[in-house]
């Protein structure tokens, strides 16, 4: 599971972040409520691409802007990526090749959603009082926040990976019940049999990802510097 952390992959994701609109999932963020409702679905706010739905007793279909999705849903993204909208505020992006199933929580599995594969990003608006903590589930983790902002990816080898951008998570191995705190700008890694690792830097996590995209902000860098002398005015000075 190779990704860019560095300056132009952060950019990157900031730029599609904004484009599907969830900025504004920040300001709900700032004015925490107490959300103890029971799960109502997940309404489509934005999607792109190929992306194919699995209703509970209902045919294949595409993807419809303002639908909610019920528990039992089934979602594949394809070459697509999609913005689901929670009825509490939170906000998660789906992005391409990845599948998930939405679930209404019970007192044994707490869990929205169970990603199967692939990767989602999502900011999830702050639990107060005596609401319990939003739960997602995976093959091999269960990851518990209260508020906070986070990327979660399951390979095909079903090892999870969660890196944190705000806030701490709780990332509790499935298997071994053993659990780590993730705070933001740390990341952790949990397989199907093994407990969570030790959180490090994202960075660490990643150490070729910071290379490349030095690499890549150089050959950015070279190509303005002669970009500006092809356009500079010739003749004397």
């Amino acid at each position: 599971m190779k990704r860019v952390f560095a300056s132009s992959g952060l950019f990157a994701i900031a730029f599609l972040w904004l484009s599907l609109g969830l900025a504004c999932a920040q300001d709900q963020q700032s004015n925490p409520a107490s959300v103890s409702a029971p799960f109502a679905g997940a309404t489509i706010s934005q999607w792109k691409g190929n992306i194919h739905l699995n209703l509970p007793g209902q045919a294949p279909s595409a993807p419809s802007l303002g639908e909610t999705l019920p528990a039992g849903t089934v979602l594949d993204t394809g070459g697509g990526r999609l913005l689901l909208q929670l009825a509490d505020g939170s906000q998660v992006l789906v992005r391409a090749h990845t599948r998930l199933t939405l679930q209404q929580p019970t007192p044994t599995d707490r869990s929205y959603f169970q990603l199967l594969l692939g990767r989602i990003r999502a900011i999830i608006t702050k639990r107060t009082g005596g609401a319990l903590p939003f739960e997602l589930g995976t093959p091999s983790a269960v990851i518990a926040v209260r508020g906070t902002q986070f990327e979660l990816e399951v390979s095909r080898q079903q090892e999870t990976e969660v890196d944190v951008f705000e806030g701490v998570v709780e990332v509790i191995s499935r298997h071994t019940g053993a659990s780590v705190l993730v705070e933001a700008g740390s990341s952790t890694r949990v397989g199907m049999n093994t407990p969570p690792e030790t959180p490090r830097p994202t960075p660490e996590m990643h150490p070729g990802a910071s290379e490349a995209a030095s690499r890549a902000d150089q050959g950015a860098s070279a190509a303005s510097r002669a970009n500006q002398a092809t356009t500079r005015p010739r003749g004397k000075p």
